[in-house]
């Protein structure tokens, strides 16, 4: 018996004393009445646990090895309930939590989507109330066929749709069409023209008539990539011009310039007394005790921490943190160092720029001057890029 039954349905510690007492434990074993937690206290008593309906089935035990039985402890929730019989409003809560507990069971509190990627959590929640199905809603009016249909009927990505029902919580498992990015390919003839000035350095050619090698030089409307392609028979005459969609990855060396400017004299800001906290309750559109009036030379950050009773059920209720921490403006001059390094970051910024772009610079001649205003950084970046925009024409 594990311990919630147990207690629900009451035990008593017993102690079990006489002449008899090995007669006493045969005759319990032989009529399958389990005691638990034996300790022997002498020769002639032990200590026991048992259930109350497994101590009435003792008394034909009791007359006939005449040991003494007493009763140390009782345990269990039928001895707590006739020890608060006179307490009406404990047995009322009581009552009542269990009624709650019941009604409680009975409904959905956790509604749990897993494996959407394309569909985010939200936009299928919103879906599911607009059919009805909320938290809360109880699990009799919960048909997972039915949800399954509905999702696949209006979620063409969505395969698969497996919607169960476990304890108070909705269980859905979804399987999405892989993600796939259909780029458009035209079919169009085309030329690969150059769009850059440079070196060639790198080149990989998919289709068509390449009209450069690496190394060479091109310019700004140079045909890199031919898109007339010449057919010829055995002895090498032109028997006809095929017209395709060249394409090619090519990339140049070119020079770019650099320049960059900031002032040496700033406002800084210095934090001028403690920080004060202050709480607020966010209820729906309502929110009180925030100070929201406007506050002029002050640090602020806010923390708000909404109530969830699941995963997915946020309730429209939440307490906000508000921190100010005051603080004043000083005149400062970055130092020559200081300025070093902001111009330093500015440049890092710049280059990160650059590869977002997919431009990688493999040289630099960068300078850092320093007057008494002012901090400026220029000179020239040898960059990396890719090259080459299609040109389209036409069969004649």
């Amino acid at each position: 018996m594990n311990a919630p039954e147990k207690f629900l349905h009451g035990f008593l510690k017993i102690s079990v004393s006489g002449d008899q007492l090995e007669r006493f434990l045969n005759l319990c074993h032989a009529r399958e009445i389990p005691l638990e937690k034996i300790c022997l206290q002498s020769e002639q008593n032990i200590t026991a646990y048992i259930s109350i309906n497994d101590f009435r089935k003792l008394i034909p035990i009791h007359r006939k090895t005449r040991v003494r039985i007493h009763i140390l402890k009782k345990r269990g929730l039928p001895f707590l309930l006739y020890k608060s019989r006179r307490r009406k409003c404990f047995l009322t809560g009581i009552l009542l939590c269990a009624a709650l507990l019941f009604w409680l069971s009975g409904h959905i509190w956790n509604i749990h989507i897993d494996g959407n990627v394309k569909n985010s959590t939200p936009q299928l929640l919103e879906f599911l109330d607009q059919q009805g199905i909320i938290h809360g809603i109880s699990r009799n009016k919960v048909n997972c066929s039915q949800i399954a249909t509905l999702l696949r009927q209006n979620y063409p990505d969505i395969t698969f749709v497996s919607a169960r029902v476990q304890g108070t919580r909705l269980l859905l498992t979804i399987q999405e069409e892989a993600l796939t990015e259909d780029f458009p390919k035209s079919e169009s003839p085309c030329d690969l023209v150059s769009d850059l000035d440079g070196k060639i350095v790198n080149m990989v050619i998919r289709n068509g008539i390449p009209m450069v090698k690496t190394g060479d030089i091109c310019k700004q409307g140079d045909i890199l990539v031919s898109g007339k392609v010449p057919i010829l028979n055995d002895s090498q005459e032109l028997v006809r011009t095929e017209y395709v969609p060249a394409d090619a990855d090519i990339y140049v060396r070119h020079q770019i310039a650099y320049y960059q400017e900031f002032s040496l004299s700033y406002e800084k800001k210095l934090t001028d007394g403690s920080p004060k906290t202050s709480w607020y309750l966010h209820a729906g559109n309502w929110i009180l005790g925030a100070d929201t009036s406007e506050k002029n030379r002050y640090f602020t950050s806010v923390e708000e921490f909404p109530w969830k009773i699941t995963e997915n059920f946020v309730l429209p209720l939440s307490f906000g943190k508000i921190t100010r921490t005051p603080y004043k403006v000083q005149k400062a001059v970055y130092t020559k160092k200081q300025a070093e390094n902001k111009a330093a970051a500015q440049f890092k910024r710049y280059e990160k720029q650059l590869l977002v772009r997919e431009i990688q610079i493999v040289d630099s001649d960068i300078s850092i001057t320093i007057d008494g205003t002012s901090c400026i950084t220029k000179g020239t970046l040898t960059v990396e890029e890719a090259c080459g925009k299609k040109h389209f024409f036409y069969k004649s």
